[in-house]
């Protein structure tokens, strides 16, 4: 019996200290416009770390973070004078999103990454 009491103290306890949902995962894709070079990042545990990493890609100056995500997919679509930047929980809803954004036949997908958790 006194096991039993324990069991039902123990385990809202136990239960109480687990995470409420998985641990989060951030990603950033920058580009520069002078030089079309371009950087990303995924994994890490915030945005600003995602961005510092994706920057550091880049690795040119004018580099600027054009797209944060969680979890899932970023994707970045370039076409004439155009350009559009997406979300999803895989690269391919992301990839649509940004090309339904860049909104024009010229445009293609030119960069995406993924989350792996």
């Amino acid at each position: 019996m006194l096991r039993r009491r324990w069991f039902w103290i123990v385990l809202p306890l136990s239960l109480w200290s687990l995470p409420a949902h998985a641990q989060e995962s951030f990603g950033a894709i920058a580009l520069s416009q002078q030089t079309s070079r371009f950087g990303y990042s995924y994994d890490w545990q915030s945005p600003s770390q995602a961005s510092q990493k994706a920057l550091q890609e880049c690795g040119s100056p004018d580099c600027r973070v054009v797209l944060t995500f969680n979890r899932g997919c970023g994707a970045v679509a370039e076409g004439v004078n155009r350009s559009g930047f997406g979300t999803g929980k895989t690269r391919n809803l992301a990839e649509q999103a940004a090309l339904q954004l860049c909104n024009d036949p010229s445009c293609k997908v030119t960069v995406w990454a993924c989350n792996s958790r």
